[in-house]
């Protein structure tokens, strides 16, 4: 069940957005649903309008597929798509993560840190490791702070959150300890030490 919006001071379109990929990505609409605006517009105390825009852009990034005048549905992520988001993810990653050190001063390194710690310890509680790595995307987008990629940052994150979600890859103890890898490389600036770290979790050969 998705629960009524409350409107912030983001656009209404991508608050929908946002709460359709979470209902996609947690099951709440699994592959194959379909998707009825009307229906999507009562359930979130909203107009048409941002529900139509939130779909055109999940459909942009392969969350939802149309076809005209006969269905609007979640599509299924097949094992091809889901191992070709990982290893786009971890080449994203670890470039955001370079952008990132490149901009950060010491002190802002430090909070990157303090952040990591937290997402350890949110996988520590049983968290999942998809939500890890989108909140790990999120963070170097931000200190990175780079006008471009923030434009397109974000549908990036609920694609590869949704595709990544769908194999079995490394469990929370094994993301929560790549993690703190990575925290040490970040509180050191170091990007090299970040992109080993980031390329061995991903399974990507040395450049």
């Amino acid at each position: 069940m998705i629960d009524t919006l409350e409107v912030p001071s983001m656009r209404l379109s991508d608050m929908v957005a946002e709460r359709i990929a979470k209902a996609i990505i947690d099951g709440t609409m699994p592959a194959g649903s379909r998707v009825r605006d009307q229906e999507l517009a009562q359930k979130l105390g909203v107009s048409r309008m941002p529900v139509r825009e939130a779909l055109q852009r999940l459909q942009r990034v392969g969350l939802i597929e149309t076809a005209a005048s006969r269905y609007t549905r979640v599509t299924a992520v097949t094992p091809e798509v889901a191992q070709a988001t990982r290893q786009f993810a971890g080449h994203y990653v670890t470039s955001l993560m370079r952008m990132a050190l490149a901009a950060a001063t010491p002190e802002a390194r430090v909070t990157a840190a303090a952040e990591i710690d937290a997402m350890v310890a949110e996988l520590d509680a049983g968290g999942s490791p998809a939500v890890a790595y989108r909140e790990l995307q999120d963070l170097f987008m931000r200190v990175a702070d780079n006008a471009f990629m923030s434009m397109v940052s974000s549908d990036l994150g609920l694609a590869i959150e949704r595709n990544l979600a769908t194999l079995d890859g490394p469990d929370g103890t094994q993301v929560a300890a790549m993690l703190d890898a990575l925290r040490d490389a970040v509180l050191a600036g170091d990007a090299a030490a970040g992109a080993r770290v980031l390329q061995a979790a991903f399974g990507i050969e040395d450049e």
